[in-house]
């Protein structure tokens, strides 16, 4: 019996050097410049911070295990460092792992074609997943360039023959598409194309051969849809739509009534794969949604005034639509509001008159929208304004510009989390010629710029003004955001060019 007893006994003494059966050892350390919410892993293990100052992981390790501490998901605008996040436990706790968070920055401006000869227009961004992507217009030519580790691509001719009308969009799922229009057969038709998988398709006609088509209105969700709209003018312009589902564009779909003028379409699809599409007929703003499998009646929108310009337009997942647009009303303009609930139409009043152009961006499945818009600060200064739709209540009006200086030609976009990033164009310090500034809504606040050096833009060269296509394009996903815009090279020759923020 005594050798039972001494072998029991030395098998509890090496269990309790080991560590014990269950482990008796806490790995852990200290968080530091924590904002968001940030998972750290090891060997399976997870811990979910929120907050700085010391953590620990659930399980506790044996001594003699072996530890690496990662990053499983990172804080959406920060990026993270572990130190002494790897080692052996040597019979105490692991206390030291020190994890250091930052905020994401913008990376500074980059040109994108040095060695074209145009001048670029109409610069487009697009963040494909982590890819971030920028087309433009350049002497009735369009081009492409994909951003990568190692930088930029150079840029891919994608359309040659008078291309015009281009839209260009992501989604964080890594899915793209482009749409545009281009001489073809002796007529303008529209065609696309669509990035998944890190390759683009080939180009596919949209619009039916031998018929004039203008103005293609580009639109993407998050599961890989798309919608086209556009105006074909052979006879009286009628709006025509393409959805893109299951991998392929269906046929043209004619929305407005033959016999009328309809130009100047807006699009937007949510995620169940429902499609807003307005324009302009008339001088009045008319709309059709398809839902249910099938396209509704055009209706004409209320709030209605003569002369609308700009329509914008979003739709979240429930169903709710929105429309926005300049009007003139006994020559002053007014902006403009609809919003789709229950799926009728009412107008909602901004009280904003002499508006310069508004936009909108939203989050599909929060429901949250922004409306984005110059007006007057006190005359003769405009300034950008953006108003929010959360919780089911719209928002007080928030001042974004620097308040001394006119602003024009805003450009929005918000991530699902209702994350907004929203870019214009304002002069810069001593006087200089507009620049880019941008405004950014994180951790549910405002940060707008501090002063006019604050800026994306090369410093002191002229931005492509806003009146002659040269509004800025921002995109906003997975904690990414990017602006692109033309802007002078020093040389008289407006370039491509671009800031990314991670």
């Amino acid at each position: 019996m005594k050798g039972l007893t001494d072998i029991l006994l030395a098998s509890a003494l090496l269990l309790t050097a080991c560590g014990g059966a269950g482990g008796s050892y806490t790995l852990g350390g200290t968080v530091s410049g924590l904002r968001g919410t940030l998972v750290l892993e090891n060997d399976g293990d997870t811990v979910t911070i929120t907050q700085n100052g010391p953590f620990a992981f659930p399980e506790k390790l044996p001594n003699g295990a072996r530890y690496r501490v990662t990053i499983e998901t990172p804080p959406l605008f920060e990026n993270c460092t572990v130190a002494n996040g790897e080692g052996t436990v040597r019979g105490a706790d692991v206390r030291d792992v020190a994890v250091t968070c930052t905020d994401k920055a913008w990376q500074g401006p980059e040109g994108l074609e040095p060695d074209l000869a145009g001048d670029a227009h109409r610069v487009q961004a697009a963040l494909a997943g982590n890819t971030p992507l920028v087309a433009w217009e350049e002497q009735q030519k369009i081009y492409l360039v994909t951003g990568g580790e190692g930088g930029w691509s150079d840029p891919e001719l994608v359309a040659q023959n008078d291309a015009d009308a281009l839209g260009l969009a992501g989604n964080p799922s890594g899915f793209a598409a482009m749409a545009w229009t281009e001489l073809d057969g002796g007529v303008h038709r529209v065609f696309a194309r669509v990035y998944s998988g890190g390759r683009w398709s080939g180009d596919l006609p949209l619009s039916q051969a031998g018929r004039e088509s203008l103005y293609a209105a580009l639109a993407v969700n998050d599961v890989a849809g798309a919608a086209v709209a556009w105006s074909d003018h052979k006879g009286n312009p009628r709006i025509a739509v393409s959805r893109y589902r299951q991998g392929a564009w269906t046929a043209p779909v004619y929305l407005s009534a033959a016999g009328m003028v309809a130009l100047m379409p807006a699009a937007a699809v949510n995620n169940r794969g429902e499609v807003l599409v307005a324009w302009v007929q008339q001088s009045k703003v008319y709309a059709s949604v398809y839902e249910n499998g099938r396209w509704g009646a055009p209706e004409q929108l209320p709030g209605n005034l003569q002369t609308n310009l700009d329509v914008h337009v979003f739709l979240d997942d429930s169903g709710r639509g929105y429309a926005v647009w300049r009007a003139i009303d006994a020559n002053q303009q007014r902006l403009t509001l609809a919003v789709r609930a229950g799926g009728a139409w009412s107008a909602m009043p901004l009280g904003v008159y002499a508006p310069g152009q508004a936009v909108l961006a939203g989050s599909r499945r929060r429901g949250t929208v922004a409306v984005v818009w110059t007006d007057w600060l006190g005359p003769p200064t405009r300034a950008v304004w953006v108003q929010l739709y959360e919780n089911g209540r719209w928002g007080d009006p928030i001042l974004l510009s620097l308040p001394d200086t006119d602003a024009e030609g805003p450009a929005a976009a918000m991530d699902e989390r209702g994350n907004t990033l929203v870019a214009w164009q304002q002069p810069g310090a001593g006087g200089h010629p507009p620049q880019i500034f941008a405004a950014f809504r994180q951790y549910g606040g405002w940060a707008k710029p501090t002063g006019p050096n604050d800026l994306l833009s090369f410093s002191g060269r002229v931005v492509r003004p806003a009146s002659s296509e040269g509004q800025p394009s921002v995109t906003l996903a997975r904690g990414r955001a990017l602006a692109a815009w033309s802007q002078d090279d020093g040389q008289g020759i407006y370039r491509a060019c671009t800031n990314l923020y991670r």
